[in-house]
């Protein structure tokens, strides 16, 4: 069944083109405006189930203006904008848009864009949600959470924990395509492999691809395979990731490192669940189920320019977002424990306990690296640890150690670890902000451009903390 399609768009060319393209789709078109003023009047009369927004209208008031009116009728909306600057890009999604499409376009584009959107608005309206991302101010009920082998590996219980995997439980019967968000070390892999094993692809491949471990010159071979001969080098059939994953799922871990042109080729094979080899003639047809993640802000990503805004919209159908370990320190003790048990067999270790002062000191700590660390500094204390007990942990730096005591501490420390730990609190401290009043530079007492120069070098990322 189509949609009824409420278009305003202040060019009568463009207009009359979309009106085309959707009623040869199958759907309808309640109606064209031109300006703001115009459009609340006709939605007044006629509720559409979707609304396309041109972003720069006639008048003073533009497509931006009309949002908070369709977010209030819970109608959802995509953007039509001829501009892609960052800041027309920052103010529209503010807004929340359920799409975002950039003219010119093509006819599938727009068709894609409009059953993502429509998928996005019914998933919210059954779970009573706006939006897919929100968690209902409602007690989570993670299904079968204590019984289910799936989620046996993703240890806690905190809410922003069972709030992700209820998610998880929510969409993995489904095919629909799922992006997780978090920092690195959060467990985004363990989130993708529960989906799978809980979906009715779980009997057929799970295939990961880590973006960022590829060098940009072999990503395409390694996803699309190629035919013999295709390149100097090629001196067999290769079969790639994508046909690999045949029948099942291909998990694409730090998506936001894929390089501009290889995001789409990978745009196509979404939308067209087909592909072809490197230097080959024949179209493969897929059957894959796609789960991306990321620590990027692909926001940003996409108003630097680094990142396809299309893709961007074809693969957050469904969004997770995995809380930091410094967010669920509720979590931090069943981890601890679970972790000494793994470890505490290790040859001539019998360690059976952590005393309650040791525990706080790793509740009070702002893990950076988050439960990956927390696992690699139990393991490490084990190591170093002779007797049953386990009373402190030697941490690279202590979290609540005052600001005027960071610029000192980072001239004592000599090793580019600790260095780097330090530079991180700073930053955990300041939100982010590297330079000017209150940012991390001021705090460890070096310039800016210093400050900059050293989180490069240590390959220091935070984008993360810009939401």
């Amino acid at each position: 069944m189509g949609l009824k399609v409420f278009i305003v768009e202040d060019q009568f060319i463009e207009a009359h083109d979309l009106q085309i393209i959707l009623e040869t789709a199958g759907h309808s078109v309640s109606g064209i405006a031109k300006s703001v003023p115009a459009a609340l009047d006709l939605l007044q009369s006629d509720r559409p189930d979707i609304v396309l927004l041109d972003i720069f209208l006639k008048g003073n008031q533009t497509g931006v203006d009309l949002a908070p009116v369709l977010t209030t009728a819970n109608i959802p909306f995509i953007y039509i904008s001829a501009n892609s600057d960052p800041l027309t890009f920052e103010a529209a999604k503010t807004t929340r848009p359920d799409g975002f499409l950039i003219k010119p376009f093509r006819q599938r584009d727009i068709l894609v864009a409009l059953d993502i959107a429509a998928y996005r608005h019914r998933y919210a309206n059954a779970h009573g949600l706006r939006h897919q991302d929100a968690v209902p101010d409602k007690l989570i009920e993670v299904r079968k959470r204590d019984t289910s082998i799936e989620f046996q590996q993703i240890i806690g219980s905190s809410p922003k924990l069972l709030q992700a995997l209820d998610l998880a439980s929510q969409v993995a019967p489904t095919d629909t395509s799922v992006l997780i968000l978090g920092e690195t070390g959060v467990g985004k892999e363990g989130i993708a492999k529960a989906i799978h094993h809980l979906s009715k692809r779980k009997h057929k491949p799970l295939i990961k691809v880590n973006c960022a471990a590829i060098p940009p010159n072999l990503i395409e071979s390694e996803l699309f395979g190629h035919e013999r001969g295709a390149f100097s080098g090629a001196m067999e059939k290769r079969i790639g990731k994508f046909e690999q994953a045949q029948g099942g799922t291909i998990f694409l871990d730090e998506i936001g490192e894929m390089p501009l042109e290889t995001q789409t080729k990978l745009l196509r094979v979404i939308q067209e669940k087909e592909l072809e080899r490197i230097g080959g003639r024949t179209t493969i047809k897929l059957d894959i189920r796609f789960i991306t993640a990321t620590n990027r802000n692909l926001y940003k990503e996409v108003s630097a320019g680094r990142f396809r805004i299309d893709l961007y919209y074809r693969i957050n159908v469904f969004s997770i977002t995995l809380a930091p370990l410094r967010d669920r320190t509720e979590d931090i003790p069943t981890l601890v424990n679970h972790f000494l048990s793994k470890h505490a067999g290790l040859p001539g270790r019998s360690i059976k306990k952590i005393s309650p002062q040791a525990m706080e000191t790793l509740v009070r700590y702002f893990w950076p690296g988050n439960v990956r660390e927390l696992e690699n500094i139990i393991e490490r204390q084990v190591i170093l640890t002779s007797s049953e007990l386990i009373s402190s942990f030697d941490l690279p730096v202590d979290e609540n150690m005052p600001e005027d005591n960071l610029a000192n501490s980072l001239k004592l420390k000599s090793t580019s670890d600790s260095e780097k730990q330090l530079i991180l609190v700073a930053l955990t401290k300041s939100n982010g902000k590297v330079s000017g009043k209150g940012g991390a530079a001021e705090m460890l007492n070096i310039p800016a451009p210093t400050l900059v120069s050293k989180m490069k070098k240590l390959g220091i990322n935070w984008r993360f903390v810009v939401g």
